[in-house]
This record gives C-alpha cells, structure tokens and sequence, in this order.
C-alpha cells in the first residue's frame, strides 16, 4: 500500500504550544487524529469548508483540561468560542473529508494562531 504525506496542526492540550506534523499514512486519517487527540475524534464545527478541526470526543468527561488557546483558534477559525477541552488537531477538508493541509494553510492557521497567545 502507497504511503500519503499528511500535514495537520495540534494544539497541545494546555495551548501552549503548537505542533505542525506532516506523517506517512498508509489508511484512513482517522488513525492520525485519534493520536493526534488522544482518542476517539469529533469533529469541531466551523464556518469554512477548506479547514477542519477536531477534538478527543469525551473531552472533559475523560479528565482533559481545558484548552483557552484552542477556543480562540476556533473562534479565529469561523467556530463559535467553544468550551474545549484537550489538544485540537486542524486539517483541510477534501471531497467532504479530513485532508492533508496545503502550506497556505498552514500559514493561515499559525498566522491565526499568533493572536490567541
């Protein structure tokens, strides 16, 4: 099986810090994310259908912090100022599902990044 480059963005669960990972992937995304999240991954609405963000599912009730840094990013991001919980993974969005990101996105992302520090 062919190996895919995935580029995505994490925001570390305190939002401290951010990661840019671009992984070899052999199947399906959702492997990535549910690492990436530290479990099994929801998605966080957005108003953009380029850009896709995701968060553990139990989020709090699995003894996650909350993430300040990541609520701003999503709000930034076209989301509403959501009480997450947990590190956050961004990616693009292609024919409907989670997509490696372009590096304008990335650009776009970490330039939206710097006004939530």
């Amino acid at each position: 099986m062919a190996h895919t480059a995935f580029t995505f963005i994490v925001v570390a669960e305190d939002g401290t810090s951010h990661e840019h990972h671009t992984r070899q992937r052999t199947g399906a995304v959702d492997a990535l994310l549910r690492r990436a999240v530290g479990g099994p991954p929801a998605p966080i609405p957005l108003d953009t259908a380029h850009l896709a963000a995701w968060c553990h599912v139990g989020g709090p009730t699995v003894g996650r912090r909350p993430n300040p840094v990541a609520r701003l990013l999503i709000a930034r991001l076209g989301g509403a100022q959501l009480p997450l919980a947990g590190p956050i993974a961004v990616t693009g969005v292609r024919d409907g599902a989670a997509g490696s990101l372009t590096s304008g996105q990335v650009d776009a992302v970490l330039a939206a990044l710097t006004h939530c520090r």
